[in-house]
């Protein structure tokens, strides 16, 4: 057997120098997108990781983290922001006499309190030598909530600046955490801060912790993670809500775990915390409403439950309008800072932070290289369409690989995978474009083809529709029915052909039987249904030894006989005595006919029925029966009426529809009412298209 070339091979007809170029093409694209994404780094993957913050956000709100905010009620009630050290000393005993485990004030306090007495002596110069002595000699509020913060939980919060920062301030005498809080040394890498904005020195050498409150954003101005330790003015000090997890934990150190000369989590207390490099924890953020929050002003009323924090770690911040804390996370435009440090706290102690595992950037990147490799000498010898379903698979993959990790707390990067791979695809398919008019030619020789069997499946259509407008007495003939009745109606299917059935035939000189019914579906097969179920109707009504109820139920049970598709029909047949106007009516789960008298009145017709013929072949329907008086009109109608809707998706209200049917009386002849309805529900429609069939049948006593 000789060997032949696959035609589903795009390198089957070119020379072997040309096959060289189209791989060499994918070989340089991938490592350009390799080199793209190395230079790109992080900001690649973040909006990406922020999207799944939005889809996935923990949403059960938090049983070990509270907010006290100074929000705008508080600021109302007490004044101006900053407080006297006499609110914030009772802010603090008020929340650590309701059980709070740890206390963070969130707030930075270099300055003395300005209502401290000597500053008040001074700003008041005209009091008398020996009252503004005795103002003088009045405690410190310093001093007094340094004795408050003493007794309690409390962390109190620095931040570190860099030296061209507005807040650099010279190095002082600000106390650091002490050297055996952590005894290992930062690795490299960590993040470091030449200076320190510290508080008061009597405030911070009263406190049991001290932590950085730095949430520097990402060069979008996004804060997507906090220090969990940071190196500040030369001391290693943790960060806020690390330090908040320790004195809650009663830990008198916070160890390291260092791999590859990075750091690669903390710990503290019974739990280890993982780090990026930086020594930085990257937050899940859940809803803003995720965190519970009491208002200062409400806690300085006294009047919340004593257990209110119990077992709990509670962040003081503000939250007012106006203030400088406003930060912009990825799931919230503005959001305040007292709430990142909150969510951070609530990271550590619930396990639920983000961070990258071990080894994870090497098989990204390794299986970045197979998948290119792959795509270079694979998927050129695959077809067109087989290369862009694996292209697609692969990256669905790969993106949902990356989804479930986020929703373990993996951060998996897939653009490592995804880049090369796709450039190398992408210089394929460019390489190989040369081929692209012959499979132009190839698919314009099959379009040709499609063309012409489309047409011949039109051709057919439109006999069908034929044949199957055929089978229904057109509107001259039913006007000739009796001279006692008029009888008019139309049917407009919503394709070439449909499954909407009317007829109409004289049982006998005194007796009309008619029937309007509804096939579950559309097209073809709904209009074979449709031809059978009337030709099978037609047959057992004019049978004179059964009855209505009879027929009815002969029809259900021959419909419903090898019925593999389970089709089903809705029909509603009616015998019109014409002497009297006395009407059997017998429905299957139409829709129920309406009555129109001569002066425009309309009433529903509300009969029991049964459920649609082949949903249960022994139903036993039953006959109902109705007097049309002289000058009324029986009028039967599809659910194309009922379930017609406009461009904008809204169905035909029922009283729009008995308004259209009243003023349609007025027309004094039943094919004038069937044409006045039609109008009025093409003209609900609007020009678009019909949602199903269409049918109408009028029944009208002169």
């Amino acid at each position: 057997m000789t060997a032949s070339k696959s035609r589903s091979d795009p390198l089957a007809d070119l020379d072997a120098g040309a096959r060289r170029r189209v791989r060499l093409a994918g070989l340089v694209a991938a490592l350009a997108a390799m080199a793209l994404v190395l230079l790109v780094g992080e900001r690649l993957n973040r909006p990406l990781f922020d999207l799944f913050q939005n889809l996935s956000p923990p949403t059960a709100a938090s049983r070990q983290v509270h907010v006290v905010a100074i929000d705008a009620d508080s600021l109302r009630t007490v004044g101006g922001w900053p407080w006297s050290r006499y609110y914030l000393a009772r802010l603090v005993e008020e929340i650590s006499a309701r059980g709070a485990t740890g206390i963070g004030l969130d707030l930075l306090m270099p300055e003395a309190d300005r209502l401290d007495p000597p500053r008040f002596a001074d700003l008041y110069r005209e009091l008398s030598p020996g009252a503004a002595a005795e103002v003088r000699a009045l405690p410190s509020m310093d001093a007094v909530f340094a004795r408050v913060i003493a007794r309690s939980p409390v962390v109190l919060a620095r931040a570190g600046a860099q030296a061209q920062s507005f807040d650099a301030l010279a190095p002082s005498s600000a106390p650091t955490p002490p050297p055996a809080l952590i005894p290992q040394s930062l690795p490299k890498g960590v993040g470091a801060y030449s200076h320190v904005v510290a508080n008061l020195q009597l405030l911070d050498g009263a406190a049991l912790g001290l932590g950085l409150v730095n949430g520097d954003p990402d060069e979008d101005g996004v804060v997507r993670r906090v220090p969990l330790i940071a190196r500040v003015a030369g001391a290693p000090t943790p960060g806020l809500a690390l330090e908040l997890v320790r004195v809650a934990k009663g830990a008198d150190r916070i160890g390291l775990r260092i791999a590859g000369g990075r750091l690669a989590a903390v710990h503290v207390g019974d739990r280890w915390i993982s780090s990026s490099g930086d020594g930085r924890l990257v937050l899940r953020f859940g809803g803003a409403d995720r965190i519970p929050t009491t208002s200062a002003a409400d806690l300085l009323r006294q009047g919340l439950p004593n257990d209110l924090f119990k077992g709990q770690i509670v962040l003081v911040g503000l939250t007012g309008a106006g203030t400088a804390d406003v930060v912009h996370t990825p799931r919230a435009q503005e959001t305040y800072g007292v709430f990142v440090q909150a969510q951070a706290v609530d990271a550590i102690l619930s396990g639920e932070a983000l961070h990258q595992p071990r080894g994870a950037a090497f098989v990204e990147w390794g299986l970045g290289v197979l998948l290119a490799v792959a795509a270079g000498m694979g998927f050129s010898r695959l077809p067109f369409a087989a290369m862009a379903a694996a292209a697609t698979g692969g990256a669905a993959a790969t993106l949902a690989a990356s989804w479930y990790g986020f929703q373990s707390g993996l951060l998996l990067d897939p653009y490592p995978a995804l880049a090369p791979a796709a450039a190398t695809s992408a210089a394929t398919v460019a390489a190989l474009f040369v081929e692209g008019r012959r499979l132009q030619t190839r698919l314009r020789t099959a379009l040709e083809g499609e063309r012409l069997a489309a047409a011949r499946v039109a051709g057919e259509l439109s006999a069908a529709a034929d044949i199957q407008s055929g089978m229904l007495l057109p509107r001259d003939e039913l006007a000739s029915l009796s001279k006692a009745i008029e009888v008019d109606a139309v049917l407009q299917p919503a394709r070439n052909v449909g499954g909407d059935l009317y007829d109409a035939f004289m049982l006998d000189p005194s007796r009309l039987c008619f029937l309007v019914g509804d096939v579950t579906g559309k097209g073809v097969p709904a209009a074979l249904f449709m031809a059978l179920g009337k030709s099978l109707a037609r047959s057992l009504l004019t049978r004179p030894d059964l009855d209505l109820t009879a027929a009815v139920a002969a029809i259900n049970t021959e419909l419903s006989q090898d019925n593999r598709q389970d089709m089903a029909l809705t029909l509603l047949v009616g015998i019109l005595r014409t002497a009297d106007g006395h009407i059997d009516l017998c429905c299957a789960g139409h829709e129920n006919p309406l009555i129109v008298g001569a002066d425009g009145q309309v009433h529903e017709l509300s009969l029991l029925g049964g459920p649609p013929l082949c949903v249960d072949p022994t139903f036993p329907y039953s006959v109902e029966s109705q007097y049309l008086m002289p000058g009324e009109t029986l009028l039967a109608f599809s659910d194309g009426v009922t379930e017609a809707q406009s461009p904008d998706g809204c169905l035909l209200p029922r009283a729009e529809l008995l308004a259209a049917v009243g003023r349609a009386a007025a027309g004094r002849s039943a094919s004038a009412m069937v044409d006045e309805v039609v109008a009025a529900v093409r003209a609900f429609e609007a020009g678009s298209e019909p949602s199903d069939d269409l049918t109408i049948l009028a029944i009208r006593r002169p």
